[in-house]
Order: structure tokens, then C-alpha cells, then sequence
């Protein structure tokens, strides 16, 4: 009989993981016009944690940290469905 609280068959699904260092909201004319060297500035304040997203929805959150010569990035805090239906709230 299969227990129907069994998730970890669902542990092998590869999944796409986002961290957003932070949004921006602009015309295609004025994304079209950038040059090289140019700033974007972005909404996060540069002392908040990243968003770890996993399918559209904060899985966790997080702080980039250097391992070697690459960026990665430390888990801080895991999001509960809580904290995601306060949200959007």
C-alpha cells in the first residue's frame, strides 16, 4: 500500500532556482536605449536579504557570500507558507 504522506518521490524533480537581487520597473524604450556602463537602480535596499524563488513563490532568503572565485549565496531565513500568505496579504 503507498502512504499517501510520502512525498519523497517528489525529491528527484529538478526544479529552476531564482535568487533576485531586486526588480525594476521600466519602458522597453528606456531598456532599449541603456549603454554599457550604465546603472540600474533596483527597489531593494542593499541591507536586505535576497529572495530565494522557486516556481514564482519566496522559498527562502538569503545573503551572496563568496566561495572562491564565485558568488553564491547563504540561506538566512526559510519563507513558511505564512510568511507567504502575509505577503500577499
Amino acid at each position: 500500500m503507498i502512504d499517501s504522506n510520502d512525498v519523497t518521490f517528489l525529491h528527484d524533480i529538478p526544479v529552476d532556482l531564482v535568487v533576485e537581487l531586486g526588480r525594476a520597473r521600466l519602458t522597453v524604450k528606456d531598456l532599449a536605449e541603456m549603454g554599457k556602463g550604465e546603472i540600474l537602480e533596483l527597489e531593494r535596499a542593499a541591507d536586505k536579504p535576497l529572495d530565494v524563488v522557486v516556481g514564482d513563490r519566496v522559498f527562502a532568503r538569503g545573503e551572496v557570500v563568496m566561495v572562491g572565485e564565485r558568488l553564491a549565496l547563504r540561506i538566512t531565513e526559510l519563507v513558511g507558507r505564512e510568511d507567504q500568505l502575509a505577503e500577499t496579504a
